[in-house]
């Protein structure tokens, strides 16, 4: 029997060695395009408010209630906290009440005295609210969950509607963002907000790194850049008294998480009316991504504003006797008149 004889053609071994490096070549990047999309991802749980204890039934018992409630957090600071401007007598119900909505890392002088000049005109009640982890140290910012600022804007609709028949709320910047979901799901706060203001909305920071939070190893990324922590003193310390300027960059994940869940969402089934102040200038948040949410909104009364005049380094805040003073009696009876108009 002959043995067989095998001849290897001139190059083949060559062209099996290039074969060998060219799958080498594909299969790096395929398997460090896999390594990253199947990193580690920030899972912000459900859209589900977290237990809170009941809202009181009664008007008179709302100040006592806040108090208690407050007296819980080590460390806030005592102007930061929830509390209830009455428009006459303490635990007297009025005909409008208002509810504002401060933003992330803000607090209640936000835009003060803006919703106190609102709520005198309508003879209203006025709710002053606190978001978790504000007003506090500084760590207690990353300890705050989505879960959290959903049940603090329930409850403050819930007390709203203790303080009055109607209920008027105004968010600025996250509290906007707040706002919209209330409007998407108007069941939450036992009866339906009778009408919203959104004072420059965030619906996405002009820095669009923060986008990359919610993607894989979003959270590792941001603390290899930012070393953990974000933000600066101001300078102003007024202004460092009345917002968290320096904090844990893991607090940012429960933002975007709202925002993304919020932008995301079916708004052309919000129904509320809905008056919405922003500057085309805004450094803070994307005012392209307000006018794109604006034109999703489903509501039959809304209205689109530019604000030109703030005197706000940022063009963010709009109003205040902090951010920009000349334009808060302006925008308070803007919105009284809007408000007004449909009553």
């Amino acid at each position: 029997m002959r043995k067989a004889c095998y001849t290897r053609l001139p190059g083949q071994g060559a062209q099996r060695g290039a074969l060998r490096w060219v799958r080498w070549l594909w299969g790096v990047p395929l398997a460090l395009a896999a390594l990253w999309w199947l990193g580690p991802r920030y899972e912000a749980g459900p859209e589900v408010p977290a237990a809170r204890a009941d809202v009181p039934a009664s008007a008179r018992e709302l100040d006592a209630w806040l108090a208690a409630q407050e007296a819980q957090h080590a460390g806030l600071r005592p102007e930061l906290a929830k509390g209830v401007v009455w428009h006459g007598a303490a635990g007297q119900r009025t005909p409008w009440a208002v509810v504002y909505l401060h933003g992330f890392t803000a607090s209640r002088v936000e835009t003060a005295p803006l919703a106190e000049r609102v709520a005198q005109a309508l003879g209203a009640n006025l709710l002053y609210t606190r978001l978790s982890g504000h007003g506090l140290p500084a760590q207690a910012l990353a300890r705050a969950t989505l879960q959290d600022w959903l049940a603090d804007a329930v409850e403050a609709v819930r007390i709203g509607h203790v303080l009055g028949e109607r209920v008027l709320v105004i968010g600025t910047s996250t509290g906007a963002t707040l706002g919209a979901w209330l409007a998407l799901h108007p069941e939450q706060g036992g009866a339906a907000v009778d009408r919203q203001v959104w004072i420059s909305p965030n619906f996405g920071p002009a820095d669009k790194r923060t986008e990359w939070l919610l993607g894989p190893w979003g959270r590792q990324i941001a603390h290899a850049i930012t070393g953990g922590t974000v933000g600066a003193p101001s300078g102003d310390a007024r202004i460092d008294a009345g917002w968290t300027r320096v904090y844990p960059v893991d607090a940012l994940l429960p933002m975007m998480a709202l925002v993304q869940r919020v932008r995301d969402a079916d708004l052309g089934r919000v129904r509320t009316p809905v008056l919405v102040l922003y500057s085309p200038a805004d450094r803070t948040v994307d005012p392209a991504l307000t006018r794109a949410v604006f034109d999703r909104l489903g509501s039959p009364t809304k209205v689109l504003e530019e604000v030109h005049d703030s005197t706000d380094r940022d063009q963010h805040v709009l109003a205040g006797a902090l951010r920009s003073p000349g334009t808060t009696e302006r925008l308070a009876q803007r919105i009284v008149r809007w408000v007004q108009q449909g009553t």
